[in-house]
């Protein structure tokens, strides 16, 4: 059985990276973390955050923007993190507690992080307006224009596709994602194929995530985000289980293959039972973004409704 915890945490950024502090304790001793701490019965996570700072930074925070939280499950530990990025502080930071500080870009530095790390900065990189690509790339290659871009990402979606054709398709959005600064997903399905292609991420579908044997597939390459398309509690446990940065609950109003649609209601219920952000899909339009916030969720994905 798991000991369940719930933690605050601060990203603070300089021009060399993010701050870390070195655990002079068991479990991961010796491995860098953002500063922060557990939460006390008598607080809230902002004020977990706050007194945390100040014991091992002896910084007073003046600003922050609050990106939500995820958990993530260690062998024998889950561990609630909520994601402070700090703003403004008044002080200069010391080492209150002698731990060992150190600014870092954890994807390039030759330290131990823990594990969560990059799942972290995968949640401060998503984005609300998940677009997946119908075969037709043609059209959609010509709608880049009206998109909003600084709030938006792309799913190129293999259905359909021959490990050819995917390649070259994969290639010519790829230039088009960064020409337009806009994250692209690829499928599992052809991910060994694209390893010269620069993506951003790798999108399980539910057969993929129902396929991971544990002791056999792991997630390794963490500079990437994962995701995963869901349709059931089982489903989402499994997504769980394996720490991915974002799932795709599905279908949510309108379902053209026969799946029995969630509504919103359940939706809300499967959503709250996620280690991870939420994107609804399934006959939903951008215009439902804030809807599906109400409802727990994070984002909302979309194929036709989205491109027309």
């Amino acid at each position: 059985m798991k000991n369940n915890i719930e933690c605050s945490i601060a990203l603070i950024k300089n021009d060399i990276g993010y701050l870390f502090s070195e655990r002079r304790k068991e479990p991961f001793g010796h491995h860098y973390e953002f500063p922060g701490g557990k939460i006390e019965k008598t607080e809230n996570p902002e004020e977990c955050l706050i007194r945390e700072c100040y014991e091992e930074l002896d910084i007073q925070i003046k600003k922050n923007i609050y990106h939500g939280e995820i958990t993530h499950l260690y062998q024998h530990l889950s561990v609630k993190l909520h994601i402070f990025e700090i703003i403004e502080y008044s002080g200069k930071i010391k080492s209150k507690e002698k731990q060992n500080l150190l600014y870092a870009d954890p994807i390039t530095a030759n330290h131990l992080f823990l594990e969560s790390t990059t799942r972290i900065l995968n949640r401060l990189k998503l984005r609300e307006l998940f677009f997946i690509t119908p075969i037709d790339f043609d059209g959609v290659s010509k709608k880049f224009k009206n998109f909003n871009t600084s709030n938006s990402f792309i799913r190129l979606r293999s259905f359909g596709y021959s490990i050819e054709d995917y390649n070259l398709t994969a290639q010519k959005l790829s230039e088009l994602c960064f020409k337009n600064n806009m994250p692209l997903i690829i499928d599992k399905k052809f991910s060994d194929n694209l390893e010269n292609i620069n993506i951003d991420g790798i999108h399980y579908t539910s057969k993929d995530l129902n396929k991971i044997n544990s002791d056999s597939e792991h997630i390794k390459k963490r500079i990437l985000t994962y995701s995963a398309s869901c349709h059931n509690f089982n489903d989402v446990m499994i997504a769980n289980k394996h720490n991915f940065d974002f799932i795709i609950l599905s279908p949510i109003v309108y379902t053209k293959y026969g799946k029995s649609i969630l509504g919103w209601e359940d939706f809300k219920v499967i959503s709250g039972l996620s280690n991870m952000p939420v994107f609804a899909l399934g006959g939903i339009k951008i215009s439902d973004l804030e809807v599906c916030k109400t409802y727990n969720g994070f984002g909302v994905s979309g194929i036709s409704d989205f491109w027309n």
